[in-house]
Formats: C-alpha cells, structure tokens, sequence
C-alpha cells in the first residue's frame, strides 16, 4: 500500500472517490500503467511496496525496458525480466550499482554474447567486474 498526496488520490480516483492510499488492487482495477503513476509522482520504493514482483508490473501495468533503471528496487533483470539483448544493456550506460541492483551477472552477460571487445565498451574496472561475478585472472 503506497501513501497519496491529495493532488496524487485527485489524479488517480478523482474527486468523487478520494482515498488516501494505492493498492495493487486499484492498479489493476483502474488499469493504470506504470508511466501514468510515475507521471503522478509515486516513487520507485512506493510502488515496489504495493507490488514487488516486476512481472506483475510487466503484464498488468505496461512495464518495459524503458523503466528497468527506474525498476532498481524490483531487481527487475533486463535480460530475465524484459528480453533485453547484449546491445540494449551496453545502450544503457548502467553503472556496476546499477547492474547489482538490477541482478545482472557476468555470466548473462557472457550468455548474451559479450566478447573482450564488448566487455571493454562497459567501461568497468577489474574490481566492477569481480562485483558481477568475473573471476580474477591470476
């Protein structure tokens, strides 16, 4: 259950039906998406209290890669979650916070085609990569 302002309970019941506080239920009743309820101003952690599964965010509120870095609470995996490809992560420009959060390891991104080539472009360094899961060379 997330907390409202009365300007956030206005925008999404309306004026004749005001409550103070958003379920998962009144997502799925009123069919709203994720976009409008980040347009409203509801933060990450907010939204992750009424529903922590990003599949559910995925099939009911129109969650895309577009959101997995606003997702970060979710551990919402851009390759698990949303089908994203080598080329969609590097695009992103994530730090290695970010890819921890987000649950990414070294080994999807190997299973994802990452060569020595592609490796370079994330701009890591060799303590970075030892957070994602790579081993040391010794």
């Amino acid at each position: 259950m997330a907390s409202l302002t009365s300007r956030q309970a206005t925008q999404i019941f309306g004026w004749l039906n005001v409550r103070t506080t958003l379920t998962w239920n009144d997502v799925l009743r009123l069919r709203l998406s994720l976009d409008q309820l980040m347009a409203y101003g509801l933060r990450a952690a907010e939204l992750f209290g009424i529903q922590p599964d990003p599949v559910q965010w995925i099939r009911h509120a129109g969650a895309g890669l577009k959101h997995a870095r606003f997702m970060q609470p979710w551990g919402a995996n851009p390759f698990v979650h949303f089908g994203a490809d080598l080329a969609d992560v590097l695009s992103m420009e994530l730090t290695v916070v970010e890819l921890v959060r987000m649950n990414v390891t070294y080994a999807q991104l190997l299973e994802h085609g990452m060569t020595q080539r592609t490796e370079a472009m994330f701009k890591l360094d060799e303590a970075e990569w030892e957070m994602l899961g790579k081993r040391s060379q010794q």
